[in-house]
């Protein structure tokens, strides 16, 4: 008998590889607070591979999910090539023969190592390639710099020409960026749209109350992360791009009464679980930017199921709403919007995760601008907002 409470999972975030080939200088896993990726095996092993896959379809057909995704992360997860990639893909299809949940798998990927053997397996698999990139090739060299400290755009650029080919152009999933707030963001937004991706996710810098944001040092109300924002939205927004960008998207949907596309934005439960290369389950692995071990729920993949997992109460804090938000956020106007932002912004030693988000000025200012748009194009009023 099914837990009628249970919220199950239906993103199941693999780490298939626990090393990379860059050494981006904001990345949460290896320059963060947390250093327990030392302890993990370099690749995901075929044991771990299949107990995963097995424990994913029996939770996801005890609970009818009809849907799941499979993302594969890293480090890097085209590290192990072709031949470790194609390994996987094939526990798991074999595993999930004759089930009645259908998989989507993606991979998030710096995309340096892209081939065409790889472009290969993914059309034969339909499996989508998101790439991380902040840029132009001036801005993207700040950051995604590779362990000698050089720059690494121009060799994804070449990457890029093969992967938005017409032979690979399918498979190409669109862009993950980070926000810095000190470049021109029109110059961001039209470089990344030069590829034309299906999608744009646009990225907070993973900082919190103990490790403030970037130009929000001395004052957390300052609104540098919405002032970049907005003229990308003006000019996506106005300009009927078909890319979808997700945040504005997000933010879209919610004010019109509709759900959530990402976890940093509205009140719907969270379904996602990490599956780490070792087997090890945990929370979502972006909380490594708060302290040492704030992602471990000593579960394992060989000792305990997803049932279990999805009970454990931290959990269900990211699945319970405005409930596990601070009383600022309760009290919001755009509670139902802003969900209280993103939970690892959250994060303060004082008092936890019991706090507004860092980036609360920034959430505030930018769904304001974002529901006068929507409602100048309906003829609707404006939303009357109150400060936090």
């Amino acid at each position: 008998m099914t837990n009628p409470t249970l919220v199950p999972f239906n993103i199941f975030l693999w780490k298939i590889s626990s090393r990379c080939n860059l050494n981006c200088k904001y990345c949460y896993v290896y320059n963060s607070a947390d250093s327990l990726w030392r302890e993990q095996p370099r690749f995901m092993s075929e044991d771990v591979i299949r107990r995963t896959a097995q424990q994913m379809r029996e939770h996801c057909e005890a609970h009818n999910v009809p849907r799941a995704a499979v993302n594969f992360h890293g480090g890097e997860p085209l590290l192990g090539g072709v031949a470790y990639l194609r390994q996987v893909i094939d526990i798991i299809d074999e595993v999930f023969i004759g089930s009645n949940t259908n998989l989507d798998l993606g991979i998030q990927s710096n995309g340096l190592l892209f081939t065409p053997e790889i472009g290969d397996l993914f059309l034969e698999r339909d499996i989508s390639l998101g790439i991380s990139l902040d840029g132009p090739p001036e801005i993207n060299d700040l950051n995604r710099i590779d362990h000698r400290g050089l720059p690494s755009t121009k060799q994804l650029e070449e990457k890029l020409v093969l992967l938005t080919s017409a032979r690979y152009e399918a498979i190409f999933g669109g862009f993950l960026s980070v926000i810095n707030p000190f470049v021109d963001p029109l110059a961001v937004i039209q470089y990344l749209l030069s590829f034309n991706p299906a999608n744009i996710d646009f990225l907070l810098p993973l900082n919190n109350h103990d490790s403030r944001p970037a130009g929000k040092e001395n004052d957390l109300h300052t609104t540098s992360y919405a002032d970049w924002l907005i003229p990308i939205f003006d000019h996506w927004f106005y300009s009927g791009s078909n890319t979808r960008i997700r945040i504005f998207d997000s933010i879209i949907r919610l004010v019109c009464g509709s759900s959530s596309l990402v976890e940093a934005i509205g009140l719907d439960p969270v379904s996602l679980v990490v599956i780490e290369c070792n087997g090890s389950i945990e929370a979502v692995d972006t909380l490594k930017t708060t302290f040492e071990g704030a992602t471990k729920l000593n579960y394992s993949i060989f000792e305990d199921d997803f049932d279990t997992v999805a009970q454990d109460i931290a959990v269900r804090n990211r699945q319970i709403g405005a409930e596990a938000l601070c009383q600022t956020c309760r009290q919001c106007p755009l509670l139902d919007v802003c969900g209280g932002g993103y939970l690892p912004h959250r994060f303060s030693a004082k008092r936890g995760f019991d706090n507004p988000s860092v980036y609360c000025s920034d959430l505030q200012k930018l769904i304001g601008h974002i529901y006068a748009a929507v409602a100048g194009e309906l003829s609707q009023p404006t939303l009357e907002l109150a400060s936090v």
